[in-house]
């Protein structure tokens, strides 16, 4: 009986400090996700996707060349791991959709909302090539083109549900790319 009491005066004891108040776990920001400049791949809200993944470092944005058929982004910290890819492109979406559905065949995936057009959003816990596990991907068309956007980003904060931050990441980028481009996003 003694060292039942020693063990439970001890875990009272680690879960109190300064002046005995108790340890409280601040609650995860929940709010979605919402459309608002700054943007970070000039697709993606700065504040939504810092609120999302928990990140508060300095982030730096970067476009891989002119951005003519296709674009290339990365957002990097100066120290850790990438936190966002941003890809779009008019060539090969078919067959990128299709390679995407058969790469994901076996990992957690969803089909996004018809109204983004045909694809996907997938968690993948080892983070893939990249080290960013959200993956969302979408092809749909912008005046009489077919392009296909994805979005990969770092983890989410506890408490998050990924899959409809995904969504809500590919809906304000479409309506980014179409506002940039002049053309209105419709499902492919």
């Amino acid at each position: 009986m003694p060292g039942l009491l020693f063990v439970i005066a001890s875990m009272l004891v680690v879960g109190c400090d300064d002046g005995g108040a108790a340890k409280t776990r601040a609650l995860p920001d929940v709010r979605p996700v919402v459309d608002g400049a700054p943007y970070l791949c000039d697709l993606v809200p700065e504040a939504s996707l810092r609120r999302v993944t928990g990140v508060t470092a300095p982030l730096k944005s970067d476009w891989a060349g002119p951005q003519t058929d296709n674009g290339l982004c990365v957002v990097l910290q100066p120290k850790g791991p990438g936190v966002l890819g941003v890809q779009w492109s008019y060539n090969q979406g078919e067959k990128i959709l299709r390679t995407q559905w058969a790469n994901w065949a076996h990992k957690s995936h969803y089909k996004i909302p018809t109204e983004l057009g045909r694809g996907l959003a997938g968690y993948d816990p080892s983070g893939g090539l990249d080290g960013l596990p959200n993956y969302v991907f979408a092809l749909f068309r912008c005046r009489h083109k077919k392009l296909w956007i994805s979005i990969d980003f770092a983890r989410v904060v506890r408490g998050r549900d990924a899959v409809q931050d995904m969504f809500d990441f590919m809906r304000i980028a479409e309506k980014r790319f179409g506002e940039i481009h002049k053309c209105t996003p419709r499902p492919s």
